[in-house]
Order: C-alpha cells, then sequence, then structure tokens
C-alpha cells in the first residue's frame, strides 16, 4: 500500500461519481447461496504464489526492476495457463499482456568503486541529491565528527580548509528514546528531520572545499536507512519518477528535490559498510558514539588513510515499467460489452542499502495472490460471469499509484463499460486494524462514496463470518482510488498496516493463509454478484449502517 507521508502530500480532493440511478438496484438478500467456484479459492494456492512473489530471488519488486518483471511474468503466465485473453498494449495488430508507460530511472552505474583506505565497497551505500554525475577522485579521508562548522563546538575550523579532503561525518539523528515500535508515517517524519540535516551539513562542508561528503551511521533506531530507500539512489535500487501525463512524481521526485550535498557528491552509508569505515580510520563505536552524545571529545583518527572513489550515476529518461492485464469475455451477448475490474499491485519497494530485502509479503504478494485465486476460479467455474471480467496486476502503486493512473487514463476496454473495480491490497495479516474475521473497507458507510457494491459486500461478510471495519483513510492510498476518481464504483478490501508494514520484516511465513482465503472469496462473490447483476452498481451516498 502506498505510503504518503504527511509533512509532504497534500492530499486531492474526492472528485464527484456519476449520480445514482432513480431506481437504485435491491439489495442483496439477507441469505445467499455463495457461488460454487468460490470455494475453490484456497489457502493452498495462495500461499503458493504469494511465497513465489515475496522471495528473496525477486529482490522486492521495485518498479520496472528485474524482480517486478519476473513478477510480471509470473502472473502473465498464470493468466495464460487458465485460458484468459491477453488485454494489455496492440502492437502490429496484436494484443499482448503487458500494458507499459513510461519511467525516469536514475541508477548508480555498474563501473562505480569506492575504497577507503583497504576498504572496497560497489554495494551498501546510498547516492543523496537524484541527479546524474561522473566523479572520480582520490584524495584524503577525514573524520569531521559532526560536521559542524560554526561556534565553539565546530568540527572544522572557520579559517580551516577542506580542498581535496573526503569528509567522513556521523549522521545525527534526532534525540530521545525510541519506546516501542514507530509507524512508518512517525519513520518517515524523524528521518526526514536527519535527511534535511545531512543535506545542510554536506553543503556547509562542500563550501570548505570538501570533493565528498560520506556519512556513516552508528545506530538506526529511526529507520533511516528505510527511508533512504524511497528518496535515494543506491547499487540495485534505482530511484523512479513517473514519465507519463497524469503521474504524480512520487519518491524519487521528493529526493531529487531535497538534494544533497551541492557540488560534493553526498554518500550514506549502511550500517555495516559504516563500521568498516571507522575501522578502516582507527576509531573505537564508543567513543564516536560517547562524542555523539555529548559525553567525550571527538576521537582522533588515523592519518595517511587514502580514499579512491569512482562514482557514476546516470538517467535513463526512456525506461519503461508495465502492468500485466487479461479479460474473461462475459457470457450475455448485451452485458459482456460491460467488464468488471479485479486489481491488485505486484509491485514494493526494492532492497535496502544494506542488503536487506523488502519482501512484501502482506503488501502486495497477499493482494496479488487473491487476484491470482480469483482469475483461477472465475476460470475454472462451470457458470460463467454474464459480465466480462478483467484482471488487472498493476506496477508502481507504491512509488505513487502509477500502473492504475496510467490505466485508468488509457484503459484497454472501454472507459465508459468499466462499471465496477474490486482491489485487494494485504489481505493476509491480523493487526491493530482488523482481527482473524475482520476487514478493512473503502469507502465505508460514512463516505460520500459509499455504493450499492459495498452494500451487498457486506452481506456477503456476514453470512461469511467477517465483519466490517471503515478503511477510509486508505481511500487515497491504492489503485481503486484511481478508478474511483473516474466516477467508477469501487471497493477496497485491506487489512490495515501493522509492525511489518513497509519493513525487510514482511515475510511470506507470517502470512495468514485461512484470513488470505476468506477475503479472496468474498471479494469473488462480490465482483461475481456485479458480473451477474442486471443493473450496474450505482452510489448511495453517506448511510447509518453498512447494510
Amino acid at each position: 500500500m502506498h505510503i504518503r507521508p504527511l509533512p509532504f502530500v497534500l492530499f486531492a480532493a474526492v472528485l464527484a461519481a456519476q449520480a445514482p440511478t432513480e431506481t437504485l438496484p435491491p439489495a442483496a438478500p439477507a441469505s445467499l447461496e455463495p457461488p460454487a467456484a468460490m470455494a475453490t479459492i484456497g489457502k493452498d494456492e495462495l500461499l503458493k504464489h504469494a511465497s513465489f512473489l515475496a522471495s528473496d530471488e525477486l529482490q522486492g519488486r521495485l518498479t520496472g526492476s528485474p524482480g517486478q518483471l519476473a513478477a510480471a511474468t509470473y502472473i502473465q503466465k498464470h493468466f495464460a495457463a487458465l485460458g484468459l485473453e491477453p488485454l494489455g498494449d496492440e502492437k502490429d495488430g496484436v494484443r499482448g499482456w503487458h500494458q507499459d508507460y513510461g519511467v525516469r530511472r536514475t541508477y548508480v552505474t555498474a563501473d562505480t568503486k569506492l575504497t577507503f583506505g583497504g576498504l572496497a565497497l560497489t554495494d551498501g551505500f546510498a547516492v543523496l541529491g537524484g541527479q546524474a554525475q561522473q566523479f572520480s577522485h582520490k584524495g584524503a579521508l577525514r573524520f569531521c565528527g559532526l560536521g559542524r562548522v560554526r561556534g565553539d563546538a565546530a568540527d572544522v575550523g572557520v579559517d580551516e580548509s577542506l580542498a581535496g579532503v573526503v569528509a567522513v561525518v556521523v549522521a545525527r539523528t534526532p534525540k530521545g528514546r525510541v519506546d516501542g515500535g514507530l509507524t512508518v508515517e512517525q519513520k518517515f517524519g524523524m528521518s526526514f528531520q536527519t535527511f534535511n540535516q545531512m543535506s545542510t551539513t554536506a553543503k556547509a562542508l562542500a563550501k570548505k572545499g570538501a570533493a565528498a561528503v560520506v556519512f556513516v551511521q552508528l545506530q538506526d533506531r529511526y529507520g533511516l536507512s528505510d527511508v533512504l530507500n524511497y528518496l535515494a539512489v543506491a547499487p540495485g535500487k534505482d530511484s523512479l519518477q513517473a514519465r507519463f501525463a497524469g503521474g504524480e512524481d512520487g519518491m524519487g521526485g521528493l529526493g531529487a528535490m531535497l538534494g544533497g550535498g551541492g557540488s560534493a557528491p553526498t554518500l550514506v552509508l549502511s550500517q555495516p559498510a559504516s563500521a568498516k569505515l571507522l575501522g578502516e580510520l582507527g576509531l573505537q563505536p564508543d567513543a564516536v558514539a560517547a562524542f555523539v552524545a555529548g559525553s567525550g571529545e571527538r576521537p582522533a583518527a588515523k592519518d595517511g588513510v587514502v580514499a579512491d572513489l569512482t562514482l557514476g550515476v546516470a538517467v535513463d529518461e526512456a525506461a519503461t515499467a508495465c502492468n500485466v492485464v487479461a479479460v474473461l469475455r462475459g457470457s450475455d451477448p448485451e452485458l459482456s460489452k460491460e467488464a468488471i475490474v479485479y486489481s491488485a499491485h505486484m509491485d514494493h519497494v526494492g532492497t535496502r542499502i544494506d542488503g536487506e530485502v523488502f519482501n512484501g509479503a502482506d503488501d502486495n504478494a497477499s493482494g496479488s495472490s487473491g487476484l491470482l485465486a480469483i482469475a483461477t476460479a472465475y476460470a475454472k467455474s462451470a457458470a460463467k460471469p454474464k459480465r466480462s471480467v478483467i484482471f488487472l496486476s498493476v506496477s508502481g502503486e507504491e512509488l505513487g499509484l502509477w500502473g492504475s493512473a496510467y490505466y485508468a487514463d488509457n484503459p484497454t476496454w472501454p472507459a465508459d463499460r468499466i462499471v465496477a473495480n474490486v482491489n485487494t491490497d494485504m489481505i493476509g495479516r491480523s493487526g491493530p486494524e482488523s482481527g482473524a474475521n475482520e476487514v478493512t473497507v473503502t469507502p465505508s458507510h460514512k463516505h460520500n462514496m459509499f455504493s450499492t457494491i459495498v452494500r451487498d459486500a457486506a452481506v456477503f461478510a456476514d453470512s461469511m463470518g467477517i465483519t466490517f471495519s471503515s478503511g477510509d483513510k486508505y481511500y487515497q492510498r491504492s489503485d481503486h482510488y484511481n478508478f474511483a476518481k473516474k466516477g467508477i464504483p469501487v471497493v477496497f478490501f485491506c487489512n490495515g498496516e501493522h509492525e511489518d508494514y513497509h519493513q525487510v520484516s514482511d515475510h511470506a511465513d507470517k502470512l495468514d493463509g485461512a484470513k488470505m482465503e476468506r477475503i479472496a472469496r468474498l471479494a469473488f462473490w462480490t465482483g461475481w454478484a456485479v458480473a451477474n447483476a442486471d443493473e450496474k452498481p450505482a452510489k448511495l451516498g453517506k448511510q447509518p449502517a453498512w447494510r
């Protein structure tokens, strides 16, 4: 699910939906026999798909990366094996599975190598600033403490020059204790303070003549390495911006806007790499930590340690990412011209600078597995739906809902004949917002965009022993939103955030297959009802209850 850090986001106003019809479709009866095909959705298939998508092999499925393309290939092969039709881009009169959209890719070049004395690094670092550069320099390393250039505690004197020096600085983190787990939003807020401080410090040292600035991390209480995953570029971890009309700039644009050290390349090392560099300089971690805490003098580093740096950051303006789109044609001659869209995002956020993988098992291997199992149920059903059913696996969700935004603006099915969207994102865990038999749903009955599709889903859920809680805070944070902006009735099923949300600890072995099965079955039933109803779903507006 897409992160929207509060300090940097202006939430868009909810656009008006289609006006409700004068005669609304009748509510689903209180007791219903579920469609027979629903029973074919099982936890074994769901966990099989999720285990592959969330494996280290896919390296966090960053949009446009080889891992995301491997996920797309896996999904495409599944759709093809089911006998679904491709509904992606048309080239030379042939319809393919992929729908491609443009991205601007900034990446560390393969010839990059950083040598600090006897320590050689080809990974374990991030580059701030998001700008293309080619840099080569050999010069002395100097430990500059906290990089202060003013005041009685200055680490570099007022009249002191750093010409040709590679400055090594300890990254300052906000003071205070960390009690318990921090939310992702809290981590972003605190880490942005560190990020901005690093940028200011690097620029000041560059004015002193530093050829490059290298920040080391003694500890990472606030998840700075996690945040750098969004705001910096690193080996194997590109920075991306949308390159199509209507695509929001995303975190890559924010990282470029916040900048680095101006004229001097600015690097941040992972904790393991930081410890090794301090060792090369003959610095004891305890002594450095005492100095940073204000309880010790700045320790003296070894003289004569030389840095030999070759750094390349390049930009590919013609890069692409892809969605995978398939369709099952409806059985009714007229209603088959209309379609319901099931969606889920396949991407996640890649790898951290210390090499740890953001596997994204719940976010969103779980929802993608739901999409695949739902497709299996439709394809193997003896009865076929009256309306056509589109299965849309999107990328770029984590970076700004890119894939669904592109599809909504460039649909491969007539836009005015898409009648509903059912979106699944994070359906594999229980936590603070939903128990084992609970699901968060938006738009809720308290939302202006509440519709008959959600009302009927509540009836189906009740018969399955599932209760609803409001997920309205996620209304703008997953792919259904781009359909809702077009006036298409939507429903979003999610389990809400938990302690592993956007952490490297979101592993497949923590998924609850039984809960995934319940929610995937509910999503199937909800869409099946729409696909077979005589009337389209319609807006109801705010209501006193779910049903």
